[in-house]
């Protein structure tokens, strides 16, 4: 059996034909993944799912495992894209609307990533080469806690905020959006009611615990 040549084609706008069919069986076994554990998908299904001769897969991928990292890797860096373009720029708004928006766009970041390594829970090798890719550049953290930091030195360099350490800063910020994102996938809680808790946090940060 042949690869079907009309489905495979159909591709993103000005990919030519492999690109296309590379492209497919990344998105058929990304959507794959999202109905099931990576570990009960098997290359035939993949292919059933995709349209393909069975044999297509390894024309672009070692195998099975290769093609889920690269589906989850791929989603993970578009995840990373909406994160970018979610942070507020320097001198808009006030600085506390600014963090807040910034912690959200962390928590959804948070809140989109982990279940893509949960699809992986049963197969360890498979979970430890995942965070890998994307703890490798231009991945990892310094994505989430360098924007922050670029920020708050830019309001400080405005004179909008006084000085501190904004690694710091930024690691005390994430660190609880991790926290809350965490909460909504794992624990189940309403974004809204997660949300709600973002303000009392930045103006904790800005501002201090101490006596006024």
């Amino acid at each position: 059996m042949s690869p079907r040549p009309a489905k495979a084609v159909r591709g993103r706008l000005g990919n030519d034909p492999a690109t296309a069919l590379r492209d497919l069986l990344i998105d058929t076994a990304e959507r794959l993944v999202e109905q099931k554990p990576a570990a009960t998908i098997t290359t035939r299904e993949i292919a059933r799912a995709a349209g393909v001769s069975d044999g297509v897969l390894y024309n672009y991928f070692a195998d099975k495992n290769e093609l889920i990292i690269t589906a989850l890797v791929r989603r993970h860096t578009q995840t990373l894209g909406r994160y970018d373009v979610a942070l507020p720029s320097p001198g808009t708004a006030t600085v506390d609307e600014n963090l807040a928006a910034c912690m959200l766009a962390a928590i959804d970041l948070v809140a989109s990533t982990v279940p893509l390594a949960g699809a992986l829970l049963s197969e360890p090798a498979l979970l430890h080469r995942f965070f890998t890719e994307v703890h490798t550049h231009p991945l990892g953290p310094h994505r989430m806690v360098g924007p922050i930091a670029e920020y708050l030195s830019a309001e400080q360099a405005a004179g909008r905020l006084g000085s501190f350490d904004v690694d710091a800063a930024g690691t005390l910020l994430l660190g609880s959006a991790i926290m809350l994102g965490f909460s909504i996938v794992m624990g189940g809680a309403p974004r809204e009611q997660v949300a709600a808790q973002v303000p009392g946090i930045v103006a904790t940060l800005l501002h201090g615990a101490g006596p006024s």
